[in-house]
């Protein structure tokens, strides 16, 4: 989710998710992480982990 987020949106914006949203603090601390990240690092990331999962 956070390669994705970050090859196809840069940085991190909006709000952080509120205290029950679990999923969504989950995926918004994920994202960043990634945050400095340039987009096609990100998505070379995203390939290969895409790649290593086929395998």
């Amino acid at each position: 989710y956070a390669l994705f987020k970050q090859a196809t949106e840069g940085d991190i914006h909006g709000k952080k998710p509120g205290m029950m949203d679990l999923v969504g603090k989950a995926k918004y601390a994920a994202w960043a992480k990634m945050k400095g990240t340039p987009a096609e690092q990100a998505m070379q990331n995203y390939i290969n982990k895409v790649e290593a999962l086929k395998s």
